[in-house]
């Protein structure tokens, strides 16, 4: 691999380092090309913050632009872009933790016997695959029939009804129903496994590359695993096939994201929650195992729609961090504002955007500003506002064509609610949008005077930097202070309780995952803040009185929002020996009416009602402990 150059690095100073890389890593290279992502511009180093010097396309602007905006103008803004984009470096950690494939190339061929024969004749020398015939003849007409089938004479097919396939480079499995109808596993039949010393750990039979030339995909996902390659018609095939064949060796590739299992809101004591991850991943690298979110980062391919879709952060992108990439927006609008740029507008586009957003930008006024990402998706709505308070006139988040119907569906959705949070903040709706290049030209963004309103980039979990932001983009603003009507499914809100069904129980407060409701502490009562509640509806599912109804809303004002609201207090019970408050008053008083007439209640029995849990176990073994003889009768 070629060695970056490194210029001195002053660690109070991220911008002070200078380097320049030159890319020759045949692995990231060879996983890019099959999953159509491009490789990305940080590379892992030893023992240093490093990153590459941004190659700037051609972003003069045009004469159209100068024009409209008066040369001056437009010549400061260019000089202050291209010293932003020029001086402002990205201090990731380029040494990220990382996942590896291994693959000896076992290639398995799977559809019609003709297409899979097809194939079988193009592959590059030395490769022997597995043919597994699933469907009838595609093409009984075919001109090549008899010549491919002499050319693949020395490979037998086999055949399996109802194929599933599971895995990813390296570690397919396929199974599927033989003759007798027994569901069997094709790579424990094609590969046994030979006796394991004692020392060496028997590995399953599999295998490591899949082509699926059925009528229909194995793999019914909008961006399959890495080593599997649909193959819907022969465009191509000898070009796709080679490098599908390449993989072969051991491939490393960053663990793109990073998992709280305590943050997270899908369930809590069996009472299902917060499933928004689940709806928005293209790979299908989330599941619920055992009650929890599992994240198979084999599978994951970086998207980071779970980390935006995530209103806890207990899904974050790694690749890099929230405070990292919050940190780099800063120091770039910072650095244009210095430079006498204004009105600056941030584009945010990830790699595979590149080609095209560049050649808009070529089109479009120097005060706009690219930033690039792994994914356009892996900066959420907490970031667009952090840009907004840095000094962003506004921000734009390209998708392209590439992009998998459900990222584009999660930035909609987050985009709906931004809207509503600008209107709150008293913003034009506009201010944060998907990028249009034909609509891009609207000089009333350019015309509005901009701020930055923070001294310095916000460093808090998701949450706390997004209402940050629009905390003082309100004041700033002077926003509105009604409470704002956000779109089904925001994780905004507040809840409302009915007071005289609520028997203070705490169920509820045993599975809030973000402690929106809480119990007083002292006395009994149930407290709740707005600001902290996601709507993930669990409390609602465990009251057991069905005395709590969400209320989706956002309530713009900082200090109402913020605030510990009492939803319900009453007077203790306290225990009649040590004088300690135990339950609410009105809970003993119910149980004393219900076990007003029970036999095991009465007397002696009835007074420990009015104890609490420590003072009722010593006073039970209170005549035990003053007689031990009488314990030999028990």
């Amino acid at each position: 691999m070629s060695q970056p150059k490194v210029g001195e690095w002053n660690p109070q100073d991220p911008d002070s380092l200078s380097v320049t890389f030159f890319p020759g890593e045949l692995a990231r290279l060879l996983l890019s090309r099959l999953t159509n992502k491009r490789p990305s511009h940080e590379v892992a180093r030893a023992g240093v913050y490093v990153s590459t010097e941004q190659t700037l396309p051609n972003l003069a602007p045009n004469l159209a632009s100068n024009l409209a905006h008066g040369a001056g103008a437009a010549e400061h803004n260019a000089r202050a872009r291209a010293y932003a984009l020029q001086h402002t470096v990205k201090t990731d950690n380029l040494i990220p933790a990382t996942v590896s494939y291994q693959s000896q190339g076992r290639l398995l061929l799977v559809g019609p016997e003709d297409r899979i024969r097809r194939v079988a004749s193009l592959l590059p020398a030395g490769v022997k695959p597995t043919l597994l015939v699933t469907e009838s003849v595609h093409d009984a007409e075919a001109a090549d029939l008899e010549a491919i089938f002499d050319a693949t004479a020395s490979l037998a097919a086999l055949t399996l009804r109802e194929p599933s396939l599971t895995g990813y480079l390296g570690q397919f499995q396929l199974t599927g129903l033989n003759g007798q109808g027994e569901r069997v596993n094709l790579a424990a039949l094609c590969f046994p496994q030979k006796a394991a010393a004692v020392s060496e750990q028997p590995r399953e039979p599999r295998f490591d590359l899949v082509a699926d030339l059925g009528h229909a995909p194995l793999f019914a996902l909008e961006r399959p695993p890495v080593g599997y390659l649909y193959l819907a018609d022969d465009t191509g095939l000898a070009e796709r096939l080679a490098e599908l064949c390449a993989l072969t060796g051991i491939f490393d590739k960053p663990r793109y994201f990073r998992l709280d299992p305590e943050a997270c809101a899908f369930t809590a004591r069996g009472v299902p929650g917060c499933s928004r991850c689940l709806d928005v991943c293209p790979t299908d690298a989330l599941k619920p195992i055992n009650g929890r979110i599992q994240i198979d980062p084999h599978l994951c391919q970086g998207f980071g729609s779970c980390a935006s879709a995530c209103p806890t952060g207990a899904i974050a992108y790694h690749q890099p961090d929230a405070n990292t990439s919050g940190d780099y927006l800063f120091r770039l609008l910072k650095h244009y504002r210095e430079a006498g740029g204004d009105a600056p507008q941030l584009l945010i586009a990830g790699e595979n955007e590149r080609e095209w957003v560049e050649a808009e930008l070529t089109a479009l006024p120097a005060n706009w500003l690219p930033v690039w990402v792994e994914e356009s998706a892996s900066l959420g709505i907490e970031s667009w506002f952090a840009a907004l308070t840095y000094g962003a006139s506004a921000v734009r988040i390209a998708l392209g064509d590439y992009a998998p119907a459900s990222v584009r569906a999660l930035v909609e959705r987050e985009l709906a609610s931004a809207t509503v949070l600008l209107a709150g903040a008293g913003l034009a709706a506009d201010r944060i949008a998907l990028f249009n290049g034909d609509a891009e030209m609207d000089e009333s963004l350019y015309a509005q005077p901009v701020v930055a309103l923070l001294e310095k980039p916000l460093k808090g979990d998701k949450r706390e930097n997004l209402f940050a932001a629009f905390d003082a983009l309100w004041q700033a603003n002077e926003g509105s202070r009604e409470p704002l009507a956000v779109p089904h499914g925001a994780p905004y809100g507040s809840v409302e309780l009915k007071e005289a069904d609520c028997t203070l129980c705490m169920g509820c407060v045993a599975v809030c995952p973000s402690r929106a409701l809480h119990a007083v502490g002292h006395t009994p009562g149930l407290n709740f803040i707005e600001q902290d509640c996601i709507q993930c509806g669990m409390c609602e599912k465990a009251c057991p009185e069905q005395a709590i109804v969400l209320v989706p809303r956002l309530q713009p004002v900082p200090e109402a929002r913020r605030a510990v609201q009492s939803l319900k207090a009453e007077e203790a019970a306290c225990c009649i020996r040590c004088g300690k408050p135990f339950a609410p008053a009105s809970m003993i008083r119910r149980i004393q009416q219900k076990l007003a007439g029970h036999s095991h209640f009465q007397n002696e029995a009835a007074q420990r009602l009015l104890m609490c849990e420590e003072c009722r176990v010593k006073d039970v073994f209170a005549a035990l402990a003053a007689d031990p003889v009488s314990q030999l009768k028990v």
